[in-house]
């Protein structure tokens, strides 16, 4: 096991792009957690950023970082970035079916939408935020039937 995430996802590039046959890729996060040292080490190969929001404050970061989806070149060149986290951060990571759900007007719940239900939410605990925001994905897409999957992970640091 490689404690690096960008050495690791670079070695699982390499055994998708031998591997696929179709042209196929995969967009992902991967993170590790240390929870002794309150840090978050990570990469992104090409998947939506994931939201943290900083304690009380109104500071957002996307999660972003240099890199692009696995399997489209043999060797792809990924940033590891670490954050801090400190009580009271809240983390939301998600698929585009949450940002891209569609409403009866043709549009999308975005990322906007999505902010503004973990703000307000952000003081609840983990299962509460991600509840809300399915509640407010389904109640925004009305009777618009799904076309993506919809995956949320809600971190609250305590």
């Amino acid at each position: 096991v490689n404690a690096d995430p960008a050495r690791s996802i670079g070695q699982a590039n390499r055994m998708i792009y031998e591997d696929s046959k179709t042209s196929m890729f995969v967009t992902l996060f991967y993170a590790i957690l240390d929870a002794r040292e309150m840090t978050l080490d990570y990469v992104n190969a090409g998947h939506n950023p994931p939201l943290l929001l900083h304690g009380e404050a109104s500071t957002v970061l996307l999660l972003k970082a240099k890199g692009i989806a696995l399997g489209v070149i043999d060797e792809v060149n990924l940033q590891s970035v670490k954050v801090d986290l400190k009580p009271g951060d809240v983390l939301v990571l998600y698929t585009d079916g949450v940002t891209e759900a569609i409403n009866d007007k043709d549009e999308e719940f975005g990322e906007e939408r999505l902010l503004q239900v973990i703000t307000e939410n952000r003081s609840r605990l983990a299962q509460e935020i991600m509840d809300r925001i399915l509640a407010a994905i389904t109640a925004f897409a009305g009777d618009r039937p799904q076309y993506d999957d919809i995956t949320i992970m809600v971190l609250r640091v305590v």
